[in-house]
């Protein structure tokens, strides 16, 4: 998608969230064998799980993103392997224990004949017996209140490693017609220069998820809410889908 390559530079910043680093290092662990995580953009988890001792390589169809991640990499010392492609037709000559999406980025996918596309593809990719761990977001209330245009729901202040101040202003404009999400992201650096990123996400309800996983020949399908295994609720945002080959 253009808007990683155009984002790249400033990616780490912008998402610098670890809630999920444990739970996905864990699973990773568990897996006793090779990792592919789709989506790795600039490595925020799969440089983690190599540094670990982790068989694990990344997939992602933005190559400025995929550019930083290796530079990243070679800073620490280590090797990352990494396919350039995109979710539902990459082709990789080997079988994964875990195939991981982290951070909603099944949600790029607008339409379910593209979501049957890759989940089919991440099956193929699966040994016997592998699982698939996706995180999807079941949208607030009061986010889906946000309709009729750009509505402001979060303001932070950052700075970075090079002692760069950042502003960040984010912005969500929700379609109910097929549960589309469009957010904006309003950058300043240093009160001086203005940077503005927008990304569209698709929302998947909990019943439709289950149904695309069993539909597209998933076993042992399970739902959580949030990164420690709790039950699933209708009050739940953040969602893992484990699911098994």
């Amino acid at each position: 998608m253009e808007v990683y390559d155009e984002m790249a530079e400033f990616y780490d910043l912008i998402y610098s969230d670890e809630m999920d680093l444990e739970f996905y290092l864990r699973e990773a662990r568990n897996a006793r064998g090779p990792v592919l995580e789709v989506a790795c953009g600039t490595g925020r988890i799969l440089l983690r799980l190599i540094r670990d001792g982790i068989d694990a390589m990344g997939v992602d169809l933005s190559e400025r993103m995929l550019d930083k991640l290796q530079e990243k990499a070679r800073s620490l010392g280590i090797e990352a392997k990494t396919v350039r492609a995109d979710m539902a037709e990459f082709s990789i000559p080997r079988r994964f224990n875990l195939i991981i999406l982290p951070y909603r980025s099944f949600l790029h996918l607008k339409d379910d004949a593209l979501r049957k596309k890759a989940l089919a593809n991440f099956r193929e990719h699966l040994a016997p017996g592998g699982r698939l761990i996706l995180h999807t977001y079941n949208p607030s209330k009061e986010e889906a209140g946000m309709q009729g245009g750009y509505h402001k729901f979060d303001y932070e202040e950052l700075t970075a490693p090079d002692g760069r101040k950042y502003s960040l202003e984010w912005f969500l404009h929700y379609e109910p017609a097929g549960r589309k999400g469009h957010y904006r992201i309003s950058m300043i650096i240093d009160n001086r220069e203005a940077r503005e990123f927008r990304m569209d996400l698709g929302y998947v309800l909990p019943r439709e998820m289950e149904a695309l996983l069993k539909g597209s020949g998933y076993r042992n399908v399970k739902a959580y809410c949030g990164f420690r295994y709790y039950p699933l609720n209708d009050e739940c945002k953040e969602v893992l889908w484990i699911a098994e080959r």
